[in-house]
């Protein structure tokens, strides 16, 4: 595709940042930084990077359970991650490509457009509203070009077992438990492979303020997860009912059409064949009895 820029890509070690390294390794120049370097909030550690012509930068501490019980380490250390990203990008004259996420709070419009008022109801959100501001005052001032994405929930094979889809199709193979507080929640998935697209798409776009949702822009409830796990795995899911949560964001559906129109890009895969392709994966790399 194109020339072969010089790609950095910091959080190579993360669920997005080894899928990418792992498809793009053989059309993409990428040099990879993850825990090789310590910890990137520090400014010193960035003293050995190679220069790059674009960065991706995928990593961050990004439990929301988290980010409540110590907001201010995990809010210090995004922040200070993002600054010494962006001080790396102005002083290479190098892009940077930001995986921002959902923030846009407990009742915006659905579908949701880029446009949507920012809403930071937890500290993990807060701390991605304060890094895509800083990435919007390197931009205007500093002339760093950007691109920041903003997925909504991102779900794939090889994901951590905290997420949904993950844990939901683990917990069903296995016979285990699977404890769910409501239903009716309903969630924009977008598969990581396209994911993948959108992040090298960004690469090669030459508009320097992009600010994208990528999502499916389809809502699905949890119920009716369960039972597309259950068609594939034909296994019963064994539900237990837990505690509501207060007050939780209802609904999320993206606006994905300034995607489409800048990146050329759009969902491949559907929820059930990204569903399908977890569940044929978890066969093949785990034991079930």
């Amino acid at each position: 595709m194109k020339n072969k820029k010089k790609i950095i890509l910091i959080g190579a070690d993360g669920f997005i940042g080894k899928n990418f390294c792992k498809k793009y390794k053989n059309i993409l120049n990428i040099s990879k930084i993850g825990h090789q370097y310590g910890n990137l909030s520090i400014k010193k550690n960035w003293k050995k990077l190679p220069k790059a012509d674009v960065m991706i930068q995928l990593a961050n501490l990004n439990s929301i359970e988290k980010s409540f019980s110590s907001p201010n380490h995990l809010i210090k250390n995004n922040i200070d991650l993002l600054l010494n990203s962006l001080t790396y990008c102005r002083k290479n004259n190098c892009k940077i490509i930001y995986l921002s996420s959902y923030i846009y709070g407990k009742n915006p419009i659905v579908p949701t457009p880029e446009s949507q008022v920012a809403d930071g109801n937890n500290p993990y959100t807060l701390s991605k509203i304060i890094s895509e501001q800083l990435i919007c005052l390197y931009r205007d001032y500093y002339n760093v070009n950007s691109v920041i994405l903003r997925p909504f929930n991102v779900f794939g094979y090889g994901q951590s077992k905290r997420f949904l889809i993950s844990n939901l199709v683990n917990c069903t193979l296995k016979k285990k438990e699977i404890k769910i507080s409501d239903f009716n929640i309903s969630r924009d998935y977008i598969y990581i492979d396209d994911v993948l697209t959108a992040i090298l798409k960004s690469i090669y776009v030459k508009e320097k303020k992009l600010v994208l949702n990528i999502g499916s822009g389809k809502s699905f409830k949890i119920v009716e997860i369960i039972k597309i796990i259950e068609r594939f795995t034909k296994k019963k899911s064994i539900i237990k009912k837990t505690k509501r949560i207060k007050n939780p964001v209802q609904k999320t559906k993206a606006r994905i059409s300034l995607a489409k129109k800048y990146l050329n890009w759009k969902p491949k895969f559907s929820l059930k064949n990204g569903i399908k392709k977890i569940i044929e994966y978890e066969k093949k790399n785990c034991s079930f009895r």
